[in-house]
């Protein structure tokens, strides 16, 4: 078995690297990994593990050139860590595992590699990676399953926060989805249909670039109302990278009615759907919240069913309504090992 550092994503093979780990969708996968490779701000690199011609286990890392960090939400400051657990992580000394961006971290290591022995051994190299330039080790936006497995490995040496959770509908290809569900969703699904088909609307199936003039300044405005301020060029930048993704469809769902318009992005990847951005224009009334729930909810579903999609991402926050409607939450995990900790597990496998 060879285990050691490329460069290139396109050292593995398509297949095998996403067939290791789905558990963050579109976000992890081989082609949207690849992409991030083009972005200079990022030196990438991927900790590979072959068995013949199988891979067992490719493992990006990432090192920022920037002083502050792209994103905010991936400064191990903002994670609500224990004092002073964070103070060593600045962008240009971490070593982020995992991924660095759409805050969801695939961890591609096989059922087998993933054993406290032999996740150990490819920990060991990762953290003499870091060590040689004095860098702590950050596991970002960690699903629950690739947590315990680092934990296991590290004798529980990561202090991690939770970061989120995630939304899914699961098991929407079954004709019988809607009747498995609780008599409680299934009123709350009916009692939407209601409030849909009270508000007159249109709704139709576009591709961005039909709506991206108007839907960019919508989902920008909706995005600085969470708190999270951007341009609209900026919105529509992002979606210029899902566009130039062969493996990952885009589309966005309209719904316009007399006095309100409204879209929502959705994003394709094997048999999952994820609702990625939401926006709609007006102050809050009966009209704009039947608008969010044919956007957010039931076009989606309606898409899905009728496609024999299976999963659907419905994203962090707004979790009561979520789970009001029939949602599973997965969490995510921050996950922090200090400059010391990473040279001692780097020494270990000495």
């Amino acid at each position: 078995m060879a285990i050691g550092f490329t460069s290139a994503i396109a050292d593995f093979d398509q297949k095998q690297f996403d067939a290791l780990d789905t558990t963050a969708g579109a976000a992890s996968s081989y082609s949207r990994l690849r992409q991030h490779e083009q972005d200079a701000r990022w030196v990438s690199r991927y900790l590979g593990w072959f068995d013949g011609d199988e891979v067992r286990a490719a493992v990006p890392v990432y090192r920022y050139r920037m002083r502050s960090w792209p994103d905010p939400s991936y400064d191990p400051h903002s994670w609500g860590l224990p004092d002073g657990i964070a103070d060593e992580c600045s962008p240009r000394t971490s070593l982020m595992v995992g991924g660095c961006v759409d805050r969801r971290t695939g961890f591609h290591v096989d059922a087998e590699a993933r054993t406290p022995r032999e996740l150990h051994r490819l920990l060991v190299e990762i953290a003499k990676h870091a060590a040689d330039e004095d860098l702590c080790l950050t596991f970002p936006y960690m699903y629950a399953d690739a947590k315990s497995a680092l934990d296991a490995a590290t004798d529980d040496r990561i202090v991690w926060a939770e970061l989120g959770r995630e939304a899914h509908l699961f098991g929407l290809s079954d004709p019988d989805w809607e009747s498995s569900l609780s008599s409680r969703i299934r009123y709350r699904l009916r009692q939407d249909q209601r409030k849909i088909a009270a508000v007159p609307m249109t709704v139709g199936e576009e591709s961005w670039d039909e709506v991206d003039a108007w839907a960019s300044e919508l989902i920008a405005h909706h995005n600085s109302g969470k708190g999270t301020h951007e341009h609209p060029e900026f919105v529509s930048f992002r979606y210029s990278g899902w566009q130039d993704n062969p493996d990952i469809g885009l589309l966005a769902f309209t719904a316009q009615s007399a006095g309100l318009r409204g879209v929502e992005t959705i994003l394709l990847w094997e048999n999952e759907l994820e609702v990625y951005e939401v926006g709609i224009s007006g102050e809050e009334s009966d009209e704009r919240f039947a608008l969010y729930l044919n956007l957010l909810f039931h076009l989606p579903i309606q898409y899905a069913r009728a496609r024999g999609i299976d999963h659907i991402r419905l994203g962090s926050k707004a979790e009561t309504p979520k789970a009001l409607r029939g949602a599973a939450f997965e969490t995510l995990y921050g996950g922090v090992l200090s400059r010391a900790e990473t040279k001692r597990l780097a020494y270990s496998g000495s």
